[in-house]
């Protein structure tokens, strides 16, 4: 597929969990911070030698935009791309706050847009919500309400 290129990976399992995926990518970023080891000497009095990785050309994930959001926070301190293949919270789209990160799925105001587009469609005067806990589904519904009434609704 690639003639002459080796491609490699570095696969994490963040369980879906922020905090977990916080923990490992300062763990993964610290493998790429220049160690000062003048001061520091092995038990025969070498220096340490620190095996650092190749090149990291970007991280893809997560799939949660919670754990995508805190992931980013540390990524775009080493200017380390990233993108997601399910993360659609609004907030990733500010670009001033996640310059390094990018998605191919549209955020969750698009969704909410259609959802509205269809209720108008339809002629529908009255509609029931039904969503998960958490921001994903309470986000969704306010947002919902809230394009609605804009809409006229």
């Amino acid at each position: 597929l690639l003639p002459n290129i080796t491609l490699g990976a570095h696969i994490l399992d963040t369980c879906s969990k922020d905090i977990y995926a916080l923990e490992q990518s300062l763990t993964f970023v610290q493998t790429h911070i220049q160690k000062d080891s003048a001061d520091v000497r092995c038990t025969n009095g070498e220096p340490p030698i620190f095996v650092k990785p190749e090149r990291i050309v970007g991280v893809i994930g997560a799939s949660s935009s919670s754990v995508s959001i805190m992931v980013a926070k540390i990524l775009r301190l080493f200017k380390i791309p990233q993108i997601s293949y399910a993360s659609t919270a609004p907030e990733l789209s500010d670009n001033s706050s996640y310059a390094f990160f990018s998605r191919v799925v549209p955020p969750d105001s698009y969704q909410t847009q259609a959802m509205v587009d269809i209720v108008k469609a339809f002629g529908w005067n009255y509609v029931s919500t039904l969503a998960s806990e958490g921001s994903y589904g309470e986000s969704g519904v306010e947002a919902f309400v809230q394009v609605s009434k804009e809409a006229g609704g």
